[in-house]
């Protein structure tokens, strides 16, 4: 399976980077989750857990940025490829005082994407482990090709 992953570094994202569920909207009927929400929340656990292992805080789910994440999952997976939205917007929108943001395609479920994709990146693995992020949103969205397409946003408030 052919797998990309994109980078918004860390440095240029720190020009300024309501809580609810990692995976909230992403319910079908009677409350089942769907497979991009299960998708979401097996990368949202991995991301937890790799920070808590480098002995650090979780990240904490924020509803603006999952609403950023799911936008930018959406559009990448309409055009069939990754590309980084513009954290300005996000910045502004979600009132935070630094984010940062990982993308990336084709890994079949959201602890891989993590943990064999984000964390063997040395860009990714700096935005998952930064001490400054304190919140994240993470959606995952299914292309036309039938490859994932993955944004993970972090940010910490003003």
């Amino acid at each position: 399976m052919r797998r990309a992953l994109a980078l918004l570094a860390t440095a240029a994202v720190l020009v300024g980077t309501g809580a609810g569920s990692a995976d909230a909207g992403a319910r079908g009927p009677a409350g089942a989750r769907s497979a991009a929400g299960t998708y979401a929340q097996q990368a949202f656990t991995a991301t937890n857990a790799n920070r808590t292992h480098n002995g650090l805080k979780a990240l904490k789910p924020n509803d603006c940025l999952k609403r950023a994440a799911v936008q930018q999952a959406k559009a990448m997976a309409a055009r069939e490829e990754i590309f980084h939205q513009d954290l300005g917007a996000v910045l502004r929108k979600c009132k935070l005082s630094t984010a940062g943001e990982n993308v990336a395609y084709g890994y079949p479920t959201g602890k891989s994407v993590v943990n064999d994709g984000w964390m063997n990146s040395e860009g990714h693995r700096a935005n998952i482990l930064n001490p400054a992020f304190k919140l994240m949103g993470i959606a995952a969205r299914k292309g036309h090709d039938g490859s994932w397409y993955v944004s993970q946003v972090f940010g910490r408030k003003s």
